[in-house]
């Protein structure tokens, strides 16, 4: 069995927000997909299911924070004003089909879709690991999504390109949205992302330990 992650995630307010918004918003989220598949050496995949529900398949589960804080990013940033419940889970896999994640099955996507259902009205992230060794990577997580979930706009936009990979120059990042340097990295520092470098790092190398 092969161990990934694997987000289950469904927009909140949707059914106000319009279609309109609710296709931005999973529009946005399929460019993670995208953002991602470009970084990893396994699979990633994206399927959208109900109208306003959500499933990401990544393969190599290291990335899983970097991943989380990019899904995010993109939702604040090209996401139409929408956010997202998003269940988490690092787990095995059985089975992933042959395409879309319709036909997948193992313990990640159990976990995963569980944590989803159960989710009470407060709560709009969870994680979940088989064993007690995921303790530290929740706290990890539930900080970084919390913070995440402050973001304004622009520092949404300045996050989602810091988190891509291999991360590009400040310089060449201010350059294509068409700003200053200073400016970039004044959005970077508002958004905190720069203070959580650290945890990334420690993250993606402990999680490949594992």
């Amino acid at each position: 069995m092969t161990r990934a992650a694997v987000f289950t995630g469904d927009l909140i307010d949707s059914t106000r927000a319009g279609p309109q918004a609710t296709d931005l918003a999973i529009q946005a989220l399929a460019k993670a997909a995208r953002m991602l598949a470009g970084w990893t050496r396994q699979e990633v995949r994206f399927t959208r299911f109900r109208g306003d529900g959500w499933q990401l398949y990544l393969g190599e589960p290291i990335y899983a924070l970097r991943a989380t804080l990019l899904c995010l990013a993109l939702l604040r940033s090209e996401g139409g004003g929408l956010e997202s419940r998003i269940s988490l889970a690092i787990a095995p896999v059985d089975r992933l089909g042959p395409s879309g994640l319709s036909d997948a099955s193992g313990p990640a996507f159990t976990l995963s879709g569980r944590n989803l259902d159960q989710m009470s009205s407060h709560t709009s992230f969870a994680f979940a690991q088989p064993d007690a060794r995921g303790l530290w990577k929740a706290a990890v997580l539930d900080l970084a999504v919390w913070q995440a979930r402050l973001w304004t706009a622009p520092q949404a936009q300045a996050a989602a390109l810091a988190l891509d990979l291999p991360r590009q120059s400040d310089q060449s990042l201010a350059d294509g949205l068409g700003i200053t340097r200073q400016a970039f990295q004044a959005r970077l520092k508002g958004s905190g992302l720069m203070s959580a470098s650290a945890a990334l790092a420690a993250f993606e190398t402990e999680v490949a330990d594992a």
